[in-house]
């Protein structure tokens, strides 16, 4: 008798407005902002009249203590680091150049665009565009969204209210791309991690035209069945 573990099955949910949700085993559905609380943050944004600037080297973006408050509290973006400036990770960097809330800027004082950034990463970071279509889909519906910390979990999800640096995430996000397949040894691994740091799991799927869909995540046991009473 013989018995295969480590294998999950994937489950797509879909609310009754046919918004996907991130929800754990129990169907209990993450809480969404309301469109009321996100018009009010898009409202927000658009009060500002120009955009902030940013430098791009060693492969994140910069901004000055100048404005990097602005910056920030508008989403919970990058994190601090010396002298009151703020630290962007590349998603970040192209998600406000797409909002035109950044002009980023090589030291040299050269612009550059999102193309350029992407070229410049890629042999270290080949799926960083894809990242990206996730980053920026969890942003549309309101997610505060951090960078993953290794183990292939891509990002980490705030539960609605929660800030991060103040709360923990509360779910965490690998990242697929439709047609590469991942292994059960991978699958295992993200699992073990999640549930070692007591999070829910979800894969975000990127399909060949660039659209997300969510999936929840199912633990389950195969078993041979055959073998189980006649011993083969």
């Amino acid at each position: 008798m013989w018995r295969a573990e480590g294998f999950f099955t994937l489950s797509r949910w879909v609310d009754k407005l046919g918004e996907i949700q991130l929800t754990n085993d129990d169907d209990e559905f993450f809480e969404q902002d309301s469109s009321e609380d996100f018009e009010e943050l898009e409202s927000e944004e658009e009060i500002i009249e120009e955009p902030a600037e940013a430098i791009f080297e060693n492969k994140k973006g910069y901004v000055g203590s100048k404005d990097s408050d602005r910056i920030s509290q508008q989403g919970f973006y990058g994190n601090r680091i010396e002298a009151n400036r703020l630290e962007l990770e590349p998603v970040e960097l192209l998600h406000l150049i797409e909002r035109k809330r950044l002009i980023v800027r090589k030291p040299d004082g050269e612009i550059v665009g999102p193309d350029a950034i992407v070229s410049e990463l890629l042999d270290e970071n080949p799926d960083l565009w894809t990242r990206y279509l996730v980053f920026r889909d969890l942003r549309s519906r309101g997610y505060a969204v951090r960078q993953g910390f290794g183990n292939g979990i891509g990002f980490r999800i705030y539960a609605r209210g929660d800030k991060p640096g103040a709360a923990s995430a509360s779910q965490l996000v690998y990242v697929l791309k439709e047609g590469v397949p991942i292994s059960l040894s991978d699958l295992d691994m993200v699992t073990q991690t999640a549930a070692g740091s007591r999070k829910k799991l979800v894969f975000a799927l990127v399909d060949q035209n660039g659209e997300v869909n969510f999936y929840r995540v199912a633990q389950a046991t195969l078993r041979n069945r055959g073998s189980d009473d006649s011993g083969e």
